[in-house]
């Protein structure tokens, strides 16, 4: 036997920890390999055998046992973690509603801000306005004749007016007329129906006061006298069909013509009115 055979076998009995033992004494150097191959294969099915018995082998439960263990551990941590991933969705949900709720309520809230803002004079338009429609009237008065157009003092009159219509509506008040116009019950407020000649139905015949409007807001309705669309003169019957079977004679007299009008005189461009 070689040195270096000897050396071979001597690191394999450290390694097994003696588990193999040479005959030293062997001649035969095939014979001794052949006894070496087969001791080898033995033990490797040892090793093989005592790793399986500890790392899966079926006879041993204990391990099967922790491996079962393992599994059920790792689908709990599944579940906890689904369990996770739904309520981060749901958190993240409730952050996206929150945060669309705020941005609605901050719009709102400026919207709100600035509509008062915008209507904060309204208290005093809808005192201003009944000023405003004693000036009418008191301009309606004025003569309509060459000598009140050269007067300076109605021409004054007239300038002030102007001025004032000029201011309403650079703050946004507006005067709207109404006669000759459809009744819109939005801006306008029915007094009275009468029955007018030439007049077609809800068509607006008088008003007593005008509607305002501040921006896009009715601060105050215009009160007007609406036409019926039935004719205030009714024709006049025959005498034949008047007479009954008693011989009177029925007054041939025709029916007496309805005629209202309003308290206060239609205002026209003349006066500088709206």
């Amino acid at each position: 036997m070689t040195e270096e055979e000897k050396k071979y076998r001597e690191e394999l009995g450290n390694e097994n920890n003696g588990a193999i033992e040479i005959d030293e004494n062997l001649s035969d150097a095939g014979n001794a390999l052949q006894a070496f191959a087969n001791e080898l294969g033995e033990h490797e099915k040892s090793k093989k055998k005592r790793f399986f018995n500890k790392f899966g082998g079926k006879g041993d439960e204990k391990a099967h046992k922790e491996i079962k263990e393992l599994e059920e551990k790792l689908a709990k941590l599944d579940e906890q973690i689904k369990l996770k991933d739904e309520k981060i969705a749901e958190l993240e949900g409730n952050v996206k509603s929150l945060v669309a709720e705020n941005r609605n309520q901050k719009t709102r809230i400026e919207n709100e801000f600035r509509s008062k803002i915008k209507f904060a004079v309204e208290d005093f338009f809808k005192d201003f306005i009944t000023v405003k429609d004693d000036f009418d009237k008191a301009m309606e008065f004025i003569p309509k004749n060459e000598e009140s157009e050269n007067d300076p003092f109605i021409q004054g009159i007239r300038h002030l007016a102007s001025k004032f219509d000029d201011v309403c509506g650079k703050h946004g008040l507006v005067c709207i007329s109404s006669i000759g116009e459809k009744f819109d019950p939005s801006i306008h407020q029915a007094m009275s129906m009468i029955n007018v000649d030439g007049k077609e139905a809800n068509e607006i015949v008088a008003e007593y006061v005008k509607c305002y409007k501040l921006h896009d807001r009715v601060i105050r309705p215009a009160m007007v006298v609406v036409a019926s669309g039935i004719p205030a003169t009714k024709p006049e019957e025959p005498a034949e069909k008047a007479e009954e079977g008693s011989g009177e004679k029925i007054d041939e007299t025709p029916a007496e013509t309805v005629e209202e009008t309003a308290d206060e005189p239609e205002n026209t461009e003349e006066n500088g009115n709206c």
